[in-house]
């Protein structure tokens, strides 16, 4: 005959309950993994906002230090091509040099360099949003490049003021920058 295998008095411990669910290091509930699960993505979600924000606030601090390297390379560049003008004014062609002093998209004046006369040009490619610059008779190059959008050049004659000199001043927007140079024609 078999015995009955039913539970028996060593079965249970003192307060009458299984020693199996008794046992502390039987792992973890349900409600302690769905917490765990909570918590480490709420932290894994965290980091991930972080890390973006690092990248992104990266990529936007790249930008604006091209268009300030850019800005400030076409300003030396403007700044080169009104270096060794003649104090005589008629040496611009461009920007008007005569009332009501115009401003213009282009600059187009004749320098001394190196010891002869050179003509220099400067101008908006609207079409590939860059400004050119040509010496003498040869074409014109960009003196910015593709990495940076421009949206305005201008060019603006100042008049002499009592002994004071004659002068240009030149704006141009960078992505959204203005940069702003004025050059006085001393001898």
């Amino acid at each position: 005959m078999k015995k009955d295998k039913g539970f028996t008095q060593h079965h249970f411990g003192a307060n009458n309950t299984p020693k199996k669910m008794r046992q502390s290091d039987a792992g973890f509930t349900l409600i302690e993994v769905i917490i765990y699960i909570a918590l480490f993505t709420i932290l894994i979600g965290t980091a991930f906002v972080t890390v973006f924000e690092l990248i992104d606030g990266s990529n936007k601090l790249n930008q604006k230090n091209t268009t300030e390297e850019e800005g400030n390379f076409v300003m030396r560049k403007i700044n080169w091509a009104l270096t060794g003008i003649s104090n005589d004014t008629s040496d611009i062609a461009s920007p008007s040099i005569f009332y009501p002093y115009a401003t213009s998209n282009t600059l187009s004046i004749k320098k001394w360099w190196m010891g002869s006369e050179i003509s220099v040009d400067l101008r908006l490619n609207v079409a590939s949003s860059s400004i050119e610059m040509r010496e003498g008779t040869n074409d014109f190059l960009p003196i910015s490049t593709i990495n940076v959008k421009v949206t305005n050049l201008s060019f603006g004659f100042i008049p002499a003021s009592g002994n004071g000199p004659a002068g240009i001043i030149a704006t141009t927007t960078i992505n959204g920058i203005d940069f702003v140079l004025t050059k006085y024609i001393r001898k």
